[in-house]
């Protein structure tokens, strides 16, 4: 993670917009494929607040995110995510005000 952050500096700086994506993608991956929850919220949240990112990076990881909470609608059964309430309200603080998230947000709220 100390070196996704270091690279995750360096693109956002650079204004490296396509590669600052997937370095703050595949943070949060990473998060998720340990199963940590706490961290990929921190994760997430520091990302998404750091000076001059992107809104390009920020809606991918909200889109990234995106299925791991949300419930299939027709047979209410959760999709294969961890199902977290506290990851819901980071990502609906996170997306709240944020006009190029206000898709997301809809989704999150419903």
């Amino acid at each position: 993670m100390a070196l996704l952050t270091a690279l995750e500096k360096r693109c956002r700086v650079g204004n490296d917009t396509p590669s600052l994506i997937k370095v703050c993608n595949a943070s949060l991956q990473h998060c998720k494929d340990a199963e940590n929850e706490a961290m990929q919220i921190h994760t997430l949240d520091t990302l998404s607040t750091r000076r001059s990112q992107k809104s390009a990076a920020i809606q991918a990881m909200i889109q990234l995110a995106l299925p791991w909470v949300l419930v299939d609608k027709d047979s209410n059964i959760p999709l294969p995510s961890l199902k977290s309430d506290k990851l819901m309200v980071a990502m609906r603080d996170i997306t709240d005000g944020k006009i190029f998230l206000e898709a997301e947000r809809a989704q999150l709220t419903r």
